[in-house]
């Protein structure tokens, strides 16, 4: 009697084939269409209304179950306060470590070998952008030393130590070690110096007029509160040279269109985010010549400020 109620207990291998098969439609679909939003291509005819039926795909399938697996990744991804070490070396002039237990009450990022590639996904290709923008806004210098505070995988330090140079210095620190490592090995694989430790955004290890430019992508969002931000604003207003760039890169969420559905699904409340609010908040830490405006990536906006000369 046993044997006979099993088959009606578990799926068939033909629904289950039917079942994958419509999410991989679904994937190319979803991936097809953010990228011809997101590079603004122009389609006409026979592709216009095969846009069409993409987008109908698409958002079928995000609705069925493409919603459930993206958005856990994202939320496994954005892990929970941590404890991390401090390296007083650079604020002494002496080298020694001595380990600190610090916690931040910021959000930190996990899963570090999957992050470059769920930020492409997501994004839509734009991450490439951001970073290129990014470091063109920053335009550090030869014979200047910078920072990327929040730097995450690395990506963006790295490509800021190969446009500026040799002679240029760049940091970077994160409040997630795995993080940390993961660009330590990136770095190491395009064969760049760059200094990666872990560190947190509202207790920088570094002494007061340290660096030129401190910058930072998809970052500042992480600080929930608006204490946490300007705490962490005061820290890299002390870090900088009188005369000092600061530069944050943040999402921006789309106004329209499927990246707008598509990102409000997995992001959730991230996609609320409005920064508006930050240009006040660098106003009030001490910086300068404070200005904001789109970057070359359609979600990405720059806030920028200058540490006053005297």
């Amino acid at each position: 009697m046993h044997s006979n109620n099993h088959p009606a207990q578990n799926p068939s291998r033909s629904s289950f084939i039917l079942r994958h098969l419509f999410l991989l439609i679904g994937a190319i679909a979803v991936l097809a269409v953010l990228y011809i939003e997101t590079q603004n291509l122009t389609v006409a005819g026979a592709g216009a209304v095969l846009l069409v039926l993409a987008h109908v795909v698409a958002v079928v399938v995000i609705a069925y179950s493409g919603r459930s697996i993206l958005r856990g990744v994202f939320l496994r991804m954005h892990g929970q306060p941590i404890t991390t070490t401090h390296d007083h070396s650079q604020e002494h002039g002496h080298s020694h470590h001595h380990a600190d237990d610090l916690q931040t009450e910021g959000v930190t990022l996990t899963w570090a070998g999957l992050y470059d590639l769920f930020t492409r996904v997501v994004f839509g290709g734009q991450v490439k952008k951001m970073m290129q923008s990014t470091v063109r806004l920053a335009n550090i210098q030869a014979g200047e030393t910078a920072l990327d505070v929040g730097c995450g995988t690395g990506t963006l330090a790295i490509l800021a130590k190969q446009t500026a140079g040799p002679n240029a210095t760049i940091y970077g620190t994160d409040a997630a070690p795995q993080m940390i490592q993961r660009a330590q090995e990136k770095a190491r694989a395009a064969q760049v110096d760059v200094n990666f430790q872990a560190g947190l955004v509202e207790k920088i290890q570094f002494a007061d007029g340290t660096f030129d430019v401190v910058m930072n992508s998809l970052m500042f969002h992480h600080l929930p509160s608006l204490e946490l931000k300007q705490a962490a604003l005061a820290e890299m207003y002390r870090v900088l040279k009188p005369g000092g760039r600061l530069l944050i890169v943040d999402f921006e969420p789309p106004k329209r269109g499927l990246s707008k559905a598509f990102l409000t699904l997995i992001l959730g409340d991230m996609t609320a985010i409005d920064n508006t609010i930050v240009p006040p908040l660098l106003q009030k830490a001490g910086f300068v010549n404070v200005t904001m405006g789109p970057t070359d990536s359609k979600v990405a906006t720059y806030i920028a400020g200058n540490k006053p000369t005297t």
